[in-house]
């Protein structure tokens, strides 16, 4: 997801997994370099990436191929939304539409830095809150109670 502000024109790169852990982090540019370190980030922090569904963006096939990460691209203009072999970016295309409010009510668009908080804030929120078994509400309430 591109962000137009504070004079730059950053990226967000992410990567939803298919247990639904999500990687989220602000890039600088759109090389090839960029992508592989915010891939080898997203390995660290949320585990290995083995295959990766992707936009037809350019910088991931070389990114990809640094990482020996199996890169399957889904052209959405060329093959529609899925591609012949069941392979969609819809997960993630997804959590664009929920990380833009998620980024505006945060007011990370100031800076990267705060750009940055932002977006590693929802991705917290979405990995540690909104994927744990039980309602964190119902965790406080019974904190709060004892």
């Amino acid at each position: 997801m591109e962000i137009r502000s504070f004079g730059e024109r950053p990226l967000i790169m992410g990567v939803k997994r298919s247990d639904g852990k999500i990687f989220e982090t602000p890039i600088s540019g759109n090389s090839a370099l960029e992508f592989k370190s915010a891939l080898k980030s997203a390995d660290q922090e949320i585990g290995p990436i083995l295959n990766l569904m992707t936009d037809g963006h350019t910088s991931y096939p070389q990114a990809t191929e640094w990482l020996g990460i199996t890169h399957y691209p889904v052209n959405r203009s060329e093959k529609g939304f899925v591609d012949e072999h069941g392979f969609h970016a819809n997960g993630v295309e997804n959590l664009w539409s929920h990380e833009r409010g998620w980024i505006e009510a945060a007011r990370g668009y100031n800076s990267m830095k705060t750009l940055r908080r932002a977006v590693k804030a929802h991705q917290a929120y979405h990995n540690q809150i909104k994927q744990s078994p039980a309602p964190v509400w119902s965790f406080l309430k019974i904190l709060s109670n004892n």
